[in-house]
């Protein structure tokens, strides 16, 4: 296990906490019951992946895990675009789904790299 936290976790959880930012704004602004239920489901799913990252920022690093979380951070940008957009609600959710897909990668990925996994 590492000493200090792990700066490539740390990209990830930051990059969660402002997705999680994003979409509790566009809950505040929703207008719609089914669209405010639809961003809160999401939601829900983005803050489960902040405290499964949380739980792993004094892993040990690795180059797969970087890209991992490059590919993550790539995708930010297709989320915020989807959260713009959250009156397309399926475009909104499988914008969600997509970028929550590579983050769960690179938890699991972050996984192996416990001293206890090897």
């Amino acid at each position: 296990m590492a000493t200090s936290q792990n700066q490539t976790l740390v990209t990830l959880y930051k990059s969660l906490c402002a997705q999680q930012d994003a979409l509790s704004s566009a809950i505040q602004k929703a207008t719609d019951a089914n669209v405010a239920d639809a961003i809160s489901t999401e939601n829900y799913e983005v803050m489960h992946r902040i405290v499964l990252v949380q739980n792993l920022l004094f892993q040990a690093d690795s180059p797969e895990l970087q890209a991992s979380v490059k590919a993550v951070k790539d995708a930010s940008g297709q989320l915020e675009s989807a959260i713009a957009n959250i009156q397309r609600v399926t475009d909104f959710i499988n914008g969600v789904s997509s970028y929550l897909e590579l983050v769960d990668k690179a938890i699991d990925l972050a996984k192996t790299l416990a001293p206890l996994a090897a």
